[in-house]
């Protein structure tokens, strides 16, 4: 099911408001407003509640459906409720690679040179994932028709997306995935944690202080043993060691409480089905 289909589905749940056939009528045949006081009073809730139920769809809207939320970044009074995101969609396909792509784009953030560096930077890794993909597309049909395969070829496809992590007046943090299908499927993370009051990105040290570096070796290692304990046949390729020489190039998002967590790919730290592991970091 698409977003499109998803979002009328949630439409079609909606209960309209008590007396919406009612002023619909009243509208078309010119008798909105009545004389009556106690008319005017029901008139009111009507135009409440329908308000209401506008504002219901747009919201469902706003969050399902992206060209939706991009045309309202157009509107002024719209684009500041919708500030923190708007996107591009587009589908890049050849007998090679099936590339479907969602841009997000940050607004409204009253600096527009933050948000230009952003974009450029969101661009520039979109641009060179797309790059990379096209190649291995390539690579994967060449290795398909060299072991003799000559009909059913599986072009090499892969979905960029989005996930919106944390947004406030002082936090913005979000992720870009690029998740690519053929036997198996492994989705790759590019995160954005920005301080939207220095309009700088966000490092480990602004969150957990100096001593960064021991308190998420510290708090990851006794997540690991408490989920061990939880799921005995789950298992972790990672020591100690290893997350002391990573914690530098370590990625990570902020959570809408305020939190750091700590996100490794899937297959970085654990077996492959194990999928993409998260630690929040609690001090």
């Amino acid at each position: 099911m698409n977003k499109f289909e998803e979002a009328k589905k949630i439409y079609e749940t909606i209960t309209p408001p008590k007396f919406y056939n009612q002023m619909v009528e009243q509208a078309v045949n010119g008798d909105v407003l009545v004389r009556k006081k106690t008319n005017h009073y029901i008139w009111y809730k009507m135009v409440t509640a329908s308000a209401a139920a506008v504002f219901a769809i747009f919201v469902i809207m706003l969050n399902t459906i992206p060209s939706f939320a991009s045309a309202a970044y157009e509107i002024p009074v719209l684009g500041d409720i919708a500030r923190v995101f708007t996107f591009r969609e587009y589908q890049l396909s050849s007998n090679v690679y099936d590339i479907q792509v969602e841009v997000p784009s940050i607004r409204n953030t009253r600096d527009t040179d933050l948000e230009k560096r952003v974009n450029n930077q969101i661009q520039d890794r979109i641009d060179q994932i797309v790059e990379n993909a096209k190649q291995r597309g390539k690579q994967a049909i060449d290795d398909q028709l060299a072991e003799g395969g000559k009909e059913d070829l599986i072009p090499f496809h892969i979905m960029i997306t989005y996930e919106l992590k944390s947004s406030n007046e002082n936090t913005l943090s979000f992720v870009v995935n690029d998740t690519e299908s053929s036997v198996t499927s492994y989705t790759y993370q590019t995160f954005y944690n920005i301080d939207l009051k220095t309009h700088k990105d966000i490092t480990l040290s602004d969150k957990l202080g100096g001593d960064y570096s021991k308190i998420i070796v510290d708090s990851i290692q006794k997540q690991i043993e408490q989920r061990i304990q939880e799921h005995p046949d789950w298992s972790y390729t990672v020591t100690e060691t290893d997350l002391k020489e990573m914690v530098n190039d370590i990625k990570f998002y902020i959570n809408d409480v305020g939190n750091v967590v700590i996100s490794f790919d899937k297959g970085e730290i654990a077996p492959p089905p194990m999928g993409i592991q998260d630690f929040e970091i609690i001090i």
